[in-house]
């Protein structure tokens, strides 16, 4: 990554401004889950101080925040009382009403108990939010603080802390592994995390589920790819980059699979139940099951301040690239009005990372983890896989993929092979559009474990959803009324042409790439001539 101080200037939507509302729509989601997300960095923080405790907190049915229902022995017929949804990235805990069991009581995990009781304090419902967990405040605001130091100098702190945050994490995972396999029972774990089962494919909640997990793991439509990717240098190979970030993701989380299905795996045999009946799987794992495995583990707490700082820093990885985000895409807009911004950019960092902890101030109320569950099935569910649409239509239908191509073989020498461009252009949109449909078609509200939210907060819900995709037509039409046209469509249509500084930033790379320069007195070097292109106006390239 380049660790030049400013990305380039010009805005990705000069492309067709008539769709700004679509870089705007990014920057809303990327705004609205960072306010969430950042409560996982939170969890994680509260979770290692606890793992530095003589005994770890969540061992145990004896504390004050434990019930009678509480257990540590859950090698039973019953079923097990925890439950997580495979169709978001919120923990569901199952509540003890929906527990219907043979016998008197239902039976609840310490760990879950710890969780429940002693993290969140958790209350009834969302119309309940209750008062403020002093203990995740002071977590929280740890979290922002350390976010802000990442991104102090923009590019260069966080391009700098990125070489950590993104290669410790394998570290520990290649330690976890080691620790994992030689754990007895674990080879069960892994034989049922590497054998098929392809009635799943069957299932609409699997395909979305895996939808969800490709645009929030690779960024995709949500523009923290491409804000990061603005500081490279022009002819940066981003093709080659872009196939490496998938095939790193990929085996990243295969191997992750291998980890954690070790585990539970162990935690089968420990059980006496089968591997599917120890956890269903979801980022409940993470602070319920993990804990109670690591528990079981010599030396604990090493292993669970491990678990936990591996977690903090990956989640910090996530969540300084959606503020980057954020970031950004507010000093591009107001340097585009305010020349000379940008040298205020810290400050605006740090009042845009207060305001963002004053309002997620109410996730970590005795509700908020109800409004946290509501913020990630709405706002990150639907909107990103619309907005991919919106890109895919804009960039390979709108623009045109063939002068989309002509413009990156300018930047890396080469034209994008053609399996590419057909997944741009027909395979991607079609299908995120299926799943898109379809989800609407077998539409399921938001749950938390038993606890069904009521109307007004899933019309909440939906506001979230559909705020950043209302702005595409809110944003287009301003830009239209802007235009000059004698009629409403010349309007359109002039609004909907690259506008005339669309290209690269520097006048060099321009004329490469086969605009024209900027700068009306700017001489090319012999190197700088396009290379099967005529430059003939400010907006037009043949």
């Amino acid at each position: 990554m380049s660790t030049s101080p400013t990305p380039l200037k010009s805005s990705a939507w000069k492309i067709s401004p008539l769709f700004k509302g679509v870089g705007y729509g990014i920057t809303l989601i990327c705004a609205l889950c960072s306010l969430y997300y950042i409560l996982i960095i939170t969890w994680t923080i509260y979770y290692m101080y606890a793992s530095l405790a003589k005994t770890l907190p969540w061992i145990g049915c004896d504390n004050e925040w434990n019930t009678e229902f509480c257990t540590t022995n859950f090698v039973t017929p019953e079923p097990i009382v925890s439950v997580l949804n495979t169709t978001n990235s919120t923990y569901q805990p199952l509540m003890s009403s929906e527990a219907s069991l043979t016998t008197a009581a239902p039976r609840v995990r310490a760990s879950e108990e710890y969780f429940s009781h002693a993290v969140l304090g958790i209350s009834d419902g969302l119309h309940e939010i209750g008062g403020v967990r002093w203990q995740l405040l002071v977590c929280l605001v740890i979290a922002w603080v350390v976010v802000y130091l990442c991104l102090i100098r923009g590019i260069h702190s966080s391009g700098k802390v990125v070489y950590f945050t993104a290669t410790f994490p394998f570290v520990l995972l290649f330690i976890l592994f080691i620790r994992g396999v030689t754990l007895p029972g674990a080879m069960d774990g892994i034989i049922y995390f590497i054998k098929p089962n392809f009635s799943k494919l069957l299932s609409l909640k699997v395909w979305r589920a895996a939808a969800n997990q490709v645009f929030y793991s690779f960024a995709a439509a949500w523009g923290g790819m491409l804000t990061l990717a603005s500081y490279n240098r022009f002819d940066k190979d981003v093709l080659r980059s872009g196939i490496g970030i998938v095939v790193s993701g990929c085996c990243t989380s295969l191997f992750s699979g291998f980890v954690i299905f070790s585990i539970l795996g162990f935690m089968a045999q420990d059980a006496g139940v089968p591997v599917d009946q120890v956890v269903n799987s979801g980022p409940g794992l993470a602070f319920i099951v993990y804990p109670e495995a690591v528990a079981q583990m010599p030396c604990p707490q090493l292993w669970a301040f491990l678990f936990f700082f591996m977690l903090f820093i990956v989640g910090l990885d996530s969540e300084f690239v959606m503020f980057e985000t954020v970031i950004t895409a507010v000093m591009d807009e107001l340097e585009s009005h305010y020349s000379g911004i940008m040298k205020h950019k810290n400050k605006i960092t740090l009042i845009t990372c207060v305001v963002s902890f004053l309002l997620g101030i109410p996730f970590v109320t005795e509700g908020g983890v109800y409004l946290m569950t509501l913020f990630d099935w709405y706002s990150a569910g639907v909107s990103p896989m619309v907005l991919g649409v919106f890109e895919c239509y804009i960039i390979c239908w709108h623009y045109g993929l063939d002068r989309f191509e002509r413009d990156v073989a300018s930047m890396i020498g080469y034209r994008p092979w053609i399996p590419l461009q057909i997944c741009w252009k027909f395979i991607t949109p079609f299908i995120t559009l299926v799943i898109l449909v379809l989800s609407f078609v077998f539409y399921s509200s938001a749950v938390y474990g038993s606890y069904t939210f009521p109307p007004w907060a899933e019309a909440l819900g939906w506001f979230l959803a559909f705020v950043s995709v209302a702005v595409i037509p809110i944003v287009g039409g301003i830009i239209v009324s802007q235009q000059k046209g004698d009629s409403l469509w010349e309007r359109i249509v002039m609004a909907s042409r690259p506008a005339h500084d669309w290209g690269p930033a520097k006048d060099e790379d321009r004329v490469r790439a086969g605009y024209a320069p900027l700068n009306p007195n700017f001489v090319p070097e012999v190197s700088c001539t396009p290379v099967g292109y005529v430059v003939l106006s400010t907006d037009t390239k043949v």
